[in-house]
């Protein structure tokens, strides 16, 4: 295991971490607001715990191995996410730590999911924070490193494979630091446009760059205590499903779509027409019930009914309404839902479209295995055949996700939540989701009112969905430490 050099990787971010600090400073200071303390003190720790970290690494030799990349980014994650909570403690806007690091891991994470209360009377520099936190943790912090750090060289690859788990992800150029690049680079064109699309839709610049975070993110966070609600606005909503919806498409189709202009290649994409196929029916069952058994009229339900399945599918969480009074059915898809989540590639949560589509493709094509046993039937997606292997590791993910709903359902049934709360909250935060179809948390409410144990969980879940399951679960095993 080559330590030195992991170490190397944390001082840089960290150094980075100390950057998006001092942003915030500024905006304090252009906001005119005095608790400068609230940054400049995690800043300073950001920067000597960033150093003791270089200094450390400084001898390491070049070149990360798969190990090294699964520890160098479950400890990047951890890291990052207990530095960013010293903000929320040190401004005394929260006095307990278990809520400032659930605050962090949500927002790194781009769960969504708040443990604060007013919202609104919260300074900008924390508002500002929060938002920035999701941004950054949208492409994954380890991304953002590989862009920046080529000296890595061939070690970045398994530090891309690492952040990436399970199925592999479309490398756009034959040098990985490129192929970062140009993902940031879509990615900073998505929250431009978002932006200016939020401002033209009547939102202030303040909000609007809030907000464009994210949306892009597929985070959540809001200035506002009562998420778009606040806007009482069609056109604003209009916008987030809009870009809610891009931003759960795999960015490289998106810079195929847009860049290299592969119109055709993109269109016939088969993860990008399940994951509009799924959207598209999920939005019209819940339009057709909301319209039916609520008072709502037939175009404040398509409205609702088209922002929810976005929210929830990309792991968004925005909110809009209350949708405690809707009819059971709708909860139960807006769960299944979250669980699906968006495409492989892009900064929604969940199982992801492709592995779906992929246990669909397998299960269809058992059937005509057993009627032609003899046959040699391969699966395809996109005319590429699926490797054994891929359907192996498909599967295992299924098998893992599974697993940890059934353990985080018993462990928050055992802090005391209800059956429907524990299962709903387990999915929420597997899949980044935020919002949580449940009554102890109701979807516009917060988990002010949690236990510790409760909070330490569900953060606990949140990064294990981030990372999707195996790349935390591994540094757990005996094998992982083992010299083969």
């Amino acid at each position: 295991m080559n330590y030195k050099i992991i170490l190397k990787v944390l001082g840089e971010l960290l150094f980075l971490e100390a950057l998006l600090f001092a942003s915030c400073i500024g905006i304090a200071l252009f906001k005119s607001e005095t608790d400068l303390h609230t940054f400049i003190i995690p800043t300073i720790v950001a920067l000597l715990t960033g150093a003791a970290l270089k200094w450390l690494g400084r001898s390491g030799r070049t070149g990360i191995s798969r190990r090294d990349g699964y520890l160098c980014v479950t400890l990047s994650w951890l890291t990052f996410s207990l530095i960013g909570a010293l903000p929320f403690v040190v401004g005394g806007y929260t006095g307990n730590f278990s809520v400032a690091f659930f605050e962090s891991m949500s927002g790194f994470t781009t769960t969504g999911a708040t443990a604060l209360s007013h919202i609104d009377t919260l300074p900008h520099s924390i508002l500002f924070w929060r938002s920035l936190m999701h941004w950054f943790g949208g492409l994954g912090i380890v991304f953002f490193t590989i862009a920046i750090l080529p000296k890595l060289g061939s070690g970045g690859f398994k530090l891309f494979s690492a952040e990436a788990s399970g199925l592999k992800l479309d490398k756009l150029h034959p040098r990985i630091t490129t192929t970062t690049r140009w993902l940031w680079a879509v990615y900073l064109f998505l929250t431009v446009t978002c932006c200016a699309a939020y401002y033209l839709a009547g939102m202030s610049l303040w909000d609007a760059v809030n907000h464009a975070f994210s949306t892009v993110a597929t985070g959540g966070f809001s200035t506002h205590s009562n998420s778009m609600a606040a806007f009482c606005s069609p056109s604003v909503e209009v916008t987030a499903t809009i870009f809610m919806f891009l931003s759960g498409i795999n960015f490289t189709l998106i810079y195929l779509f847009f860049i290299k202009r592969r119109f055709k290649a993109v269109l016939h994409d088969s993860e990008l027409r399940t994951f509009f196929t799924v959207y598209a029916c999920a939005a019209l069952f819940i339009v057709a019930n909301v319209w039916i058994h609520t008072d709502e009229d037939a175009l404040t339900a398509l409205r609702h009914g088209a922002f929810y399945a976005a929210s929830l599918q990309t792991s968004s969480g925005f909110t809009t309404t209350d949708i405690v009074a809707w009819p059971g059915a709708t909860w139960f898809v807006l769960l299944l839902l979250t669980a699906i989540g968006g495409c492989a590639g892009s900064a929604s949560g969940g199982i992801k479209c492709v592995r779906v589509l992929t246990c669909f493709k397998e299960f269809k094509t058992e059937f005509r295995r057993m009627l032609h046993p003899n046959a040699v039937i391969p699966l395809r997606l996109n005319q590429t055949p699926v490797t054994a292997r891929v359907s192996q590791a498909v599967f295992a993910f299924m098998m893992g996700f599974i697993f940890l709903v059934i353990v985080g359902t018993l462990g928050f049934s055992l802090i005391g939540f209800s059956m429907l709360d524990s299962v709903a909250a387990t999915v929420s935060m597997l899949g980044n989701a935020g919002v949580v179809l449940g009554h102890d948390i109701a979807p516009l409410g917060s988990w002010a009112q949690i236990s510790d144990a409760g909070l330490w969980l569900a953060s606990v879940l949140m990064l294990m969905g981030r990372l999707e399951v195996f790349t935390l679960l591994l540094p757990l095993t005996t094998e992982f430490w083992h010299d083969n």
